[in-house]
């Protein structure tokens, strides 16, 4: 075990082990958010026609609130409406006055990611795991390209409606002595409130 301090490196999610699926989605044209290479993304319950891929389910950014079992996946890629790959997707881009773009996520509802709790007020620890958690952060790098999304460790319950299960603890970030993960630490998740599944865990 070890107590050493880990470092703040917010990162969004990326997929680990296998990936298990990814697929394309559309983002609306003048997007209000911009959208970065390993954000949650969610359903809002519109598909836009796009000009190489026919009609396709638009997703945005997660953030606090969303309704119950429309989250997506996490963005492993990029591209303009002419397929261009980005490195992200600035806001109120307009592509073709349809689509700002297109998205390609790695949404099967048994994908499990890493991604680092933020420690704001509280951190995770040995006990949380297997309760769902809210995350925050809709912002990201615009030289990587890389979210800074995280877990929000202060919101974890047994709430159905919260956006990730923290399902175990990154391997290189071993629980440390007193079974608190500490602060900074990353977690496996998995998307909680999955719109391709209704087994969410929480009350």
């Amino acid at each position: 075990m070890s107590d050493q301090a880990l470092v703040d490196m917010p990162d969004g999610f990326t997929p680990w082990g296998p990936l298990l699926r990814a697929r394309w989605y559309s983002v609306v044209t003048s997007n209000a958010v911009a959208i970065y290479h390993g954000v949650i993304v969610e359903y809002v319950g519109n598909t836009l026609v796009t000009p190489a891929m026919g009609s396709l389910m638009a997703v945005i950014p997660e953030e606090h609130g969303q309704a119950a079992n429309t989250l997506v996946g996490v963005v492993i890629g990029i591209a303009d409406h002419n397929f261009i790959p980005m490195l992200y997707m600035p806001v109120t881009t307009v592509g073709n006055s349809v689509i700002a773009g297109y998205v390609l996520v790695a949404d099967h509802p048994d994908q499990v990611f890493v991604g680092q709790e933020d420690g704001d007020t509280s951190s995770i620890v040995a006990a949380n795991i297997g309760l769902p958690a809210d995350c925050i952060g809709v912002t990201g790098s615009t030289v990587t390209g890389r979210s800074y999304m995280e877990i929000d460790s202060n919101t974890i319950a047994a709430t159905a409606t919260l956006a990730v299960q923290v399902i175990g603890v990154h391997p290189e970030d071993t629980m440390n002595v007193g079974g608190a993960a500490g602060t900074n630490c990353r977690f496996l998740v998995k998307i909680n409130p999955h719109l391709y599944s209704t087994n969410a865990v929480g009350a």
